[in-house]
């Protein structure tokens, strides 16, 4: 068996196409080092982009995303997903932009005013689609191909379910997600331990995997084999989810190379084409 890898800092592969403004600045996946199906790992803090390789645990910063203020403020951005031609999108609560591997700053596409409260979640799947998911149970499909992207009706998860901070599809088409119950409190039941499930983004219908044992996984990505999960508890701390169980064990802790201090993830992403083990 070939098991997928992440790619992080340093070489290339030839795992996917690089178009302008895409994943790759140098002009390809970043961190292979000539292995196949192997597709770079992005995550990111609320103002920072980054790309990790996860196989040595080393973190570099692409750079700062740069948003519009809004009142007075910059933009959060909330959630990435990598699309299966290696454009990055980004979304805060109200936005929707792609961003620059290059260096990071982003540029605004259109609003997501029309899908729910509170952008949380984004993935692309492997057919090219774009998906993002809100915090109180509302998924929504954005057509990119209009200008501006225009965003549909909402779908509501089933089973009193709604998504903590992302979704993450693979190229078998599955899509895995963090999610709580929308009858936990904060800091209660599956608040405090966050839930991996599998969502079919066309009925809504969710799927338990199992509890996690962390809160505010607002990141996941796919590699090793694994989901990967990112908090947003100001520990830096990533965990690798066993994909049958949904347990979580500690994988890497991160620190900001500029701060130095641990990085609160605000989300993360890969490309949707991006294999289970073969």
């Amino acid at each position: 068996m070939q098991l997928v890898v992440a790619c992080g800092p340093n070489g290339r592969s030839g795992g996917g196409p690089e178009p302008d403004g895409g994943a790759g600045g140098d002009g390809g996946e970043v961190g292979c080092g000539g292995v196949a199906n192997c597709y770079s790992v992005y995550a990111h803090a609320d103002h920072v982009l980054y790309v990790i390789d996860l196989q040595s645990k080393a973190l570099r910063t692409i750079g700062p995303f740069n948003a519009p203020k809004i009142g007075g403020a910059e933009d959060v951005i909330t959630d990435l997903a990598v699309a299966p031609d290696n454009t990055i999108y980004v979304v805060s609560e109200t936005s929707l932009y792609t961003a620059s591997a290059a260096d990071g700053h982003v540029t605004q596409l259109g609003s997501l005013s029309t899908c729910g409260t509170r952008g949380v979640a984004l993935t692309t799947t492997p057919d090219g689609k774009l998906w993002m998911g809100d915090f109180k149970g509302s998924i929504c499909e954005i057509d990119v191909q209009a200008a501006p992207p225009v965003v549909k009706p909402p779908i509501t998860l089933k089973g009193g379910m709604a998504l903590t901070g992302d979704l993450v599809a693979v190229s078998s088409g599955t899509v895995f997600g963090t999610a709580y119950k929308l009858s936990d409190a904060a800091g209660q039941g599956t608040q405090l331990s966050n839930l991996l499930v599998k969502v079919d983004l066309a009925t809504g219908t969710v799927t338990q995997v199992g509890a996690t044992g962390y809160p505010k996984l607002f990141g996941i990505s796919f590699a090793l084999g694994s989901v990967i999960g990112f908090t947003h508890d100001d520990t830096g701390h990533v965990v690798k989810i066993d994909t049958t169980t949904g347990a979580a064990t500690p994988f890497a802790t991160f620190m900001d190379p500029t701060a130095h201090t641990p990085i609160s993830f605000a989300g993360a992403g890969v490309n949707s084409l991006v294999p289970p083990i073969l």
